[in-house]
C-alpha cells in the first residue's frame, strides 16, 4: 500500500468519525446527556476530518447558533468557533492541498548544455610535427631522424621543432611514438589540416 492510498484512507475515516460524532454529540444534547466535548470536536477538523465536521454541522444542525437557542455566553462563544472556526479549517486544509498539488506537479525544465562547436580537424596521414629543447639542441633529433628513415617537411627557424614525413614502410602511429622517446623532444603532435572551405559553425551565446 503506497503511502499516498494510506493518506486517502485515513482521511476517508477521519471525516466518517468526525461526520457521526457531531450527529452523536447532536442527539445528546437534545437528551440532556453526557456530551463529546468542543475540543474533541473541533480537534477532529483540524486533524483532517473537517469536511466531515462541516457536512455534521449542516446535516445534524448541530453548532450553527440557530435562533431558539441558549443566551448562555459560553453556548455563544463556542458556537462562533464552530460557525466560523470549521469553514476557516476546511478553507486553510484545501488552500494547503492545491498548494502542495501545485508545487508536487511542477518539473524543473534544466535548458539544454550549451556545446561549443568545434571544427573536425583533419591531420596528414604522413607528416607529423616535432618540438624539442632548445637546451638539448635538435642533434638528437637530427640522428634519430636518419636512423628511422625520416624525411624533414620543413624545419622551423622561429621555434625549436620540425616538419617530419614518416616512413612508407611504418605506420604513422609507431613513428609518433619513437619520436617520442628521443632526447629532447618534447612533444610530438599531428599535423592537422584546416580547410579554408569548411563551414563554421557559430557558437551558442551564453547568457
Amino acid at each position: 500500500m503506497t503511502i499516498k492510498q494510506i493518506i486517502l484512507i485515513y482521511l476517508i475515516a477521519i471525516n466518517v468519525v468526525a461526520f457521526f460524532l457531531y450527529g452523536i454529540d447532536k442527539w445528546k444534547a437534545k437528551r440532556s446527556k453526557w456530551r463529546i466535548s468542543e475540543a474533541t470536536l473541533l480537534g477532529l477538523a483540524v486533524i483532517g476530518g473537517s469536511i466531515g465536521a462541516w457536512l455534521g454541522m449542516k446535516v445534524w444542525h448541530h453548532k450553527t447558533m440557530h435562533k431558539g437557542g441558549t443566551c448562555d455566553v459560553d453556548n455563544i462563544v463556542g458556537g462562533y468557533q464552530f460557525k466560523y472556526g470549521i469553514p476557516l479549517i476546511l478553507m486553510a486544509q484545501i488552500a494547503i492541498v492545491l498548494l502542495t498539488s501545485c508545487k508536487t506537479k511542477q518539473t524543473v525544465e534544466l535548458s539544454a548544455p550549451v556545446r561549443e562547436y568545434q571544427i573536425e580537424q583533419e591531420h596528414s596521414p604522413n607528416v607529423f610535427l616535432v618540438m624539442y629543447d632548445e637546451k638539448v639542441g635538435n642533434t638528437p633529433l637530427q640522428k634519430a631522424i636518419k636512423a628511422y628513415g625520416c624525411e624533414v617537411i620543413y624545419d622551423y627557424n622561429i621555434i625549436n621543432g620540425m616538419a617530419l614525413k614518416k616512413p612508407d614502410a611504418k605506420t604513422l602511429e609507431e613513428t609518433m611514438q619513437y619520436f617520442k622517446g628521443v632526447k629532447g623532444v618534447l612533444t610530438v603532435e599531428y599535423d592537422h589540416i584546416i580547410r579554408l572551405t569548411d563551414p563554421i559553425k557559430p557558437r551558442l551565446e551564453t547568457r
